[in-house]
């Protein structure tokens, strides 16, 4: 269930991830979030990162959610 949204959340991570700064890159993957994924999405992978921590989330994207989470 989890599988394809972490593989997607990462690849939206390892673009942002060059943004000059790391609060730049999580608003970046925020925002992204927000606007392309539906809320369902939105919902299932802040539920994985509640559930496990977010195992194989990089940092940037485990702090985009938990923003994202604040935001919802």
């Amino acid at each position: 269930m989890y599988k394809d949204l972490v593989f997607m959340a990462n690849q939206i991570g390892d673009f942002y991830k060059n943004y000059p700064t790391n609060e730049e890159a999580i608003e970046g993957i925020t925002s992204h979030l927000q606007k392309f994924w539906s809320p369902v999405m939105r919902q299932r992978i802040i539920s994985y990162v509640e559930e496990n921590g977010g195992i194989d989330l990089s940092p940037l994207v485990i702090e985009a959610i938990v923003k994202l989470k604040r935001c919802s």
